[in-house]
């Protein structure tokens, strides 16, 4: 029987839930390195946030738990979002004069980037 996660667990405050996750599922550091194809030991600085989560992590991590990154690693998650807004929210500055379409429909596309990030999660 699959146990959820509930929102109380998937925290804000804490950076990666992957070693919970692990558990949750009696997975030991070295089976779950093998079935994300990574070294036990690049696993366990995964776990304790010594290394930041590659690409293929972060989709396997989803594959097998169903979670999300914004879930499963919700510190790395909002400090890729965090850049990405502040990039976004330059960009706007930068085509504030810009009258063309092309930049009428960059400026729609940033704005809803910045918006978006500033709604408040449903509960993670």
């Amino acid at each position: 029987m699959r146990t959820i996660i509930t929102s109380r667990i998937m925290s804000h405050r804490l950076p990666s839930y992957l070693h919970t996750l692990r558990k949750q599922w009696g997975l030991s550091q070295p089976e779950l390195a093998a079935l994300l194809n990574v070294t036990g030991s690049a696993l366990c600085r995964f776990e304790n946030r010594s290394r930041r989560p590659t690409a293929e992590l972060l989709v396997g991590a989803e594959v097998l738990f169903g979670h999300g990154a914004k879930e499963v690693f919700p510190g790395f998650y909002r400090g890729v979002e965090h850049a990405i807004v502040e990039r976004a929210s330059a960009e706007l500055i930068q085509l504030k004069s810009a009258a063309d379409s092309s930049a009428s429909q960059k400026r729609r596309f940033l704005t809803e980037i910045v918006e978006r990030s500033s709604q408040p999660t449903l509960g993670l």
